[in-house]
């Protein structure tokens, strides 16, 4: 949070966008729940000014103890990242609790991405109720750059468009 405020961020990811020539949509600029938090106006002023240069603004870490419904009210996110330490004990009050945020989410016009997610049954439970991206030790843990690419040239997965693959 220090950081972000000390600089012109904006600015600054402008002028990094247009030196490598990467598109406004191919840019996800993710903020902690706990900087809106911490310093609301501030943050929003970044969030609003990065979002009417075309970068999208995820907010990161929802539900991870500092979630009011006054920020999902109060403050416009294309995404919201959701942390599955609220499925950790997979009971059925934390599985309706996801399914409230990510259908509120939607009637708002929110994206939801779950963080977090380790087994198939979340998985599953994820996409049941309509979460439209997940990430998580499920699809693999965090690994070197270099692992990351023979992983994927043996398996031939295709993880991004091809648009993308110069980035």
């Amino acid at each position: 949070h220090v950081d972000i405020m000390s600089m012109d961020v904006a600015a600054v990811l402008d002028q990094f966008a247009r030196r490598y020539r990467v598109p406004a949509r191919y840019v996800k600029v993710e903020i902690t729940e706990s900087a809106f938090v911490s310093d609301c106006e501030s943050v929003n002023r970044l969030a609003r000014q990065v979002q009417s240069m075309g970068y999208a603004v995820y907010m990161d870490d929802f539900g991870s103890g500092y979630s009011t419904l006054n920020v999902l009210k109060d403050y416009k996110f294309d995404e919201i990242k959701i942390d599955m330490r609220f499925l950790s004990d997979s009971g059925e009050r934390s599985r309706k609790i996801i399914t409230a945020v990510v259908d509120m989410a939607k009637k708002i016009g929110i994206q939801t991405l779950a963080e977090g997610v380790e087994n198939e049954s979340q998985l599953d439970f994820l996409r049941e109720i309509g979460c439209e991206k997940i990430q998580g030790y499920y699809y693999g843990k965090p690994q070197l750059f270099d692992d990351g690419v023979r992983k994927l040239l043996e398996t031939e997965e295709k993880v991004e468009e091809a648009a993308l693959g110069r980035y």
